[in-house]
C-alpha cells in the first residue's frame, strides 16, 4: 500500500501532527500564552509531508530548519529536549527522499538534515545530549538508505518488467515470422504441385483432343494419364492440407514426402508428356536430410514442369553429381524457346528461395542450345571407413 497517495498521505499528516502534538504536551512543551506560536511551530514540522508526492527533498530541508526553531523558539521560556515522536515527520520524509526517483546525487542532498543536527549540537547551539542526538542522527540515515535500497529494488522491478514484455513482444514477433514462413512454404509446395499437375494435363488434354477422332487409343491413354496425374496431384495436395489441420493421436500419418529416390517415377510422368528426360547420377548417391532430400525434388520438379510448359518436344537432362562435399543437380533442356523469350517467374523465385534454405547456389542461363539450371548444394563429407 503506498501511503503517499491521496487520502492516506492526508490521513498520515494528520496523524504524524496529533503525535507531534501530544509528544510536547505530554513534556509540558506548550504554553496557553503562547498557543499561536507553538500551533504554529507544530504545523510547520508536519504539515509540509502534504508535499512529499511533489518534491520530498523540499520537505526535508524544510524540517531541518522548522525542527530548530521548535526546538528553540524565539522569546521562548522553555527549553525543548525534543521527543521520539517529533522525528517522525523527518524520518518519513527522509525515507521518501530515498525512494525518490530520482538521481542519487540529489536524493543524497536530504542528508544535510542529519548532519546539520550533528554539527547544531557539537557547536551547541542545541543544549541536548550527544550520543542521544548522535543515534538519532544515525537512524535518519538509515531510513534514507532503506529508501534508496526500495527504490534500487522497485527499479529492477520495473526493468524486469519492461524486459519480459520485450521478450513477449519478440516471442509473438517469431510466431508471426514463423508463420509467415510457413505460408511461403506451403505456398511454394503447393505452386510445385499445381504447376507440374497442370503442365502434364494440360499436355496430355492437347494430345487427347487432337487424336480422339482419329487414333482413339492414343486419346484413351492420354486421358489415362490425365486421371493419373490428377489422383496423385489430389494426394499431394491433401497431404500438405492435413498438416494444417489438428492431427489427433488416432490420426494416421501421412505419406513421406518425395524426395531424390522419387526422381525416376517423375521422369517417366514427364516422359508421358512428350519429353524426353534423361536422368543420370554420378558418383555415390548417399541419403539426404528430408529437407534437402524434398528440396532436390521441387528443383527438379520445376525445372521439368517449366520445360513441359515452353519446350514441348525438347529433350531434358538432368544430372545429379554427388561429391565429397556437395551435391550437383544440373537440369538442361535441348530445344526450347529463345533465349530473349525466357521470362523469370514466380516459379524460379521460389526454386532460389528453397537453395539459399540449405546455403545453395542457383545458376539460371540461356542460350541458343536452350535453358539450363545448376543448383549446388553442400552435403556432408561422405565418412571412409578404416
Amino acid at each position: 500500500m503506498d501511503l503517499l497517495r491521496g487520502p492516506w498521505l492526508w490521513a498520515l499528516t494528520a496523524l504524524v501532527t496529533a503525535a507531534f502534538y501530544a509528544s510536547a504536551w505530554s513534556d509540558g512543551e506548550l504554553a496557553a500564552h503562547r498557543w499561536w506560536l507553538d500551533g504554529t511551530l507544530v504545523l510547520l514540522n508536519t504539515i509540509p509531508l502534504l508535499l512529499l508526492r511533489r518534491n520530498p527533498l523540499v520537505v526535508v530541508l524544510v524540517f531541518a530548519v522548522a525542527y530548530p526553531f521548535w526546538l528553540e523558539p524565539i522569546g521562548a521560556d522553555v527549553i525543548r529536549q525534543g521527543h521520539v515522536l517529533q522525528s517522525v515527520p523527518t524520518l518519513v520524509a527522509l525515507y521518501a527522499t530515498g525512494a525518490w526517483g530520482r538521481p542519487l546525487w540529489l536524493r543524497a542532498v536530504a542528508l544535510v538534515s542529519p548532519a546539520w543536527m550533528m554539527s547544531a549540537a557539537l557547536v551547541g547551539y542545541w543544549d541536548t545530549d550527544t550520543d542521544e542526538l548522535s543515534f538519532v542522527a544515525l537512524v535518519l540515515v538509515i531510513i534514507w538508505a532503506l529508501g534508496v535500497v526500495v527504490a534500487g529494488r522497485r527499479d529492477y522491478i520495473h526493468e524486469l518488467e519492461v524486459r519480459t514484455r520485450e521478450l513477449e513482444a519478440a516471442r509473438q514477433d517469431l510466431a508471426e515470422r514463423a508463420v509467415a514462413d510457413e505460408r511461403s512454404r506451403i505456398a511454394r509446395e503447393l505452386h510445385d504441385v499445381v504447376a507440374h499437375a497442370m503442365s502434364v494435363i494440360t499436355v496430355h488434354a492437347g494430345v487427347g483432343g487432337h487424336l480422339l477422332s482419329s487414333r482413339p487409343e492414343r486419346a484413351g491413354e492420354a486421358l489415362g494419364v490425365i486421371e493419373r496425374i490428377s489422383r496423385e496431384a489430389l494426394e499431394e495436395l491433401r497431404r500438405m492440407l492435413v498438416v494444417l489441420r489438428p492431427i489427433d493421436a488416432g490420426t494416421a500419418r501421412c505419406a513421406p514426402q518425395p524426395g531424390v529416390a522419387d526422381l525416376p517415377a517423375l521422369a517417366d510422368d514427364v516422359r508421358t508428356a512428350g519429353v524426353r528426360v534423361e536422368l543420370v547420377v554420378r558418383g555415390t548417391a548417399r541419403s539426404l536430410p528430408p529437407g534437402l532430400d524434398l528440396t532436390v525434388y521441387r528443383v527438379v520438379q520445376e525445372c521439368l514442369t517449366n520445360v513441359t510448359k515452353h519446350a514441348v518436344g525438347a529433350t531434358a537432362n538432368v544430372s545429379l553429381q554427388f561429391d565429397d562435399d556437395q551435391l550437383v543437380v544440373e537440369v538442361r533442356d535441348h530445344g526450347g524457346v529463345a533465349p530473349d523469350q525466357w521470362v523469370p517467374g514466380h516459379g524460379l523465385t521460389g526454386m532460389a528461395e528453397r537453395v539459399r534454405l540449405y546455403d545453395g547456389s542457383l545458376v539460371t542461363s540461356a542460350d541458343t542450345e536452350g535453358f539450363r539450371v545448376t543448383a549446388t548444394f553442400p552435403i556432408a563429407p561422405r565418412r571412409v571407413a578404416v
